[in-house]
């Protein structure tokens, strides 16, 4: 990981700063090494890194930072309990757009999954869910 993506992490993550704290969501670690991120601020302070590396071409989505009171959480919240609203949305009341945004994730990646630190998660499935048309289609002529 770049040293960039390190202080971006510690940064979020911290107490002692005067932002609040985010939930991370990994979606898809890098092959190669990282070589650029870019962060696109969301609706409700949502935050989304996509990323280039040295193997892929092109920009891929890296990960998605929600802040812990658009959950309705506090900066106390366990990773079990982070994980019940992750999990299932309906349960996020206090934000329509966090929980519209959360929907979206678990729709194209399956499943939200907890790491071994504190406010840290992945996703089950690293790439989009492909959407299949059922019924026929006209062969064009």
């Amino acid at each position: 990981m770049s040293e960039r993506l390190k202080e971006f992490y510690n940064k979020i993550h911290d107490k002692k700063n005067n932002i609040p704290l985010y939930v991370s969501i990994l979606i898809r670690e890098p092959k190669g090494s990282l070589i650029d991120f870019k962060i696109k601020k969301e609706e409700s302070n949502i935050l989304k890194i996509i990323a280039h590396d040295d193997d892929q071409k092109g920009w891929y989505p890296h990960s998605v930072h929600i802040p812990l009171k658009n959950l309705g959480l506090d900066d106390s919240a366990k990773n079990k309990e982070i994980l019940k609203y992750l999990s299932n949305p309906a349960l996020i009341t206090s934000d329509k757009a966090t929980r519209e945004y959360v929907e979206d994730l678990l729709r194209r990646y399956v499943e939200i999954l907890p790491e071994k630190k504190k406010h840290f998660f992945k996703t089950k499935r690293f790439k989009k869910k492909k959407e299949f048309q059922m019924g026929m289609k006209m062969k064009g002529f």
